[in-house]
């Protein structure tokens, strides 16, 4: 996008601009802070000469200073926003005519589907959602609206399901179920997320997933929980809202999950989480236990 007033920022957050009304030409980190850019910083003392526009926070102190900025309650979070406003380019709904759309679909005309697509029969995708490129979508899934599901992904096929014959030999389970994906979810690049044997395997609204993570059949992931990259589901399992799941987590089948739970890197899961509980190291124990544990270890030294 072009050249932005500072005012026209501090207009878009309706508060006050400090400091003169410079021309914003792009966005920068703090620490490589360029003229005439808009950075952000969270500490409420700071001495930059430099002439750009910083948001800081409600209790900044402030000398004479030669930046602009503008007092916000998160700086970080804000600037997402003005970011996403004023310096992402829109986007262009379309449908390459690379991609395969399955029969009896339901999209909505403002959906964008990028190149080497594959949408199997009747599936639904609500407006404003983007579909990048090489994702594979299965029957029957259900897409909510402003979705975006990055490139590589494959959503709804068959889970990994057997039980045996006397002889041992391995006989698959069919799964006849669906993927339902709420509003305003993300999954990232190279996911995998199956389909249920029978119901659905749910994503809830505002859930966020990172690249690389497998989401097994019959799951239901609750709504803005976070889910971070190469994390694995096993199946039938049942995750609240507002949970954080860390890197390298494993998480064995048919366990359920409280709301407002984090699970720290590396974790293994295999018993039930209550609300509110926070789960660290390779075992899986409660933060508290484990630094028990650990400090226990230490002395021993």
């Amino acid at each position: 996008m072009g050249d932005v007033r500072a005012s026209a920022i501090a207009s878009f957050l309706e508060t006050s601009l400090h400091g003169e009304d410079i021309v914003i030409q792009g966005v920068s980190s703090l620490d490589a802070l360029e003229s005439y850019t808009l950075g952000f910083s969270k500490s409420i003392h700071l001495r930059i000469d430099l002439k750009a526009l910083l948001l800081v926070p409600w209790d900044f102190t402030t000398e004479e200073q030669i930046f602009s900025y503008i007092r916000v309650e998160n700086p970080r979070l804000v600037f997402a926003k003005v970011l996403e406003h004023f310096f992402v380019d829109k986007i262009v709904y379309e449908r390459d005519s690379t991609s395969i759309i399955g029969d009896n679909c339901t999209i909505a005309k403002e959906v964008k589907i990028a190149k080497y697509c594959v949408i199997g029969d009747n599936v639904s995708i609500g407006k404003g959602s983007v579909i990048n490129n090489h994702v594979v979508i299965g029957n029957n899934t259900i897409i909510g609206e402003k979705c975006y599901i990055k490139s590589g992904s494959i959503i709804g096929e068959e889970g990994f399901g057997f039980d045996f014959e006397d002889d041992g030999r391995p006989v698959r389970i069919p799964h006849i179920g669906n993927v339902v994906i709420g509003d305003e979810v993300e999954i990232g690049a190279k996911n995998t997320i199956a389909r249920a044997t029978l119901g659905s395997t749910k994503i809830a609204d505002n859930v966020k997933i990172d690249d690389q993570v497998h989401i097994a059949h019959n799951c239901s992931i609750g709504k803005n929980t976070i889910i971070t990259a190469c994390v694995e589901i096993s199946g039938s399992v049942h995750i609240g809202e507002k949970c954080w799941i860390a890197p390298n987590v494993s998480i064995i089948q048919k366990v359920s999950i409280g709301d407002n739970v984090t699970i720290g890197i590396g974790a293994v899961v295999t018993k039930e989480i209550e609300d509110n509980k926070k789960i660290m190291g390779l075992e899986g124990l409660e933060l508290r236990p484990l630094m028990k544990l650990k400090r226990r270890i230490d002395y021993g030294k």
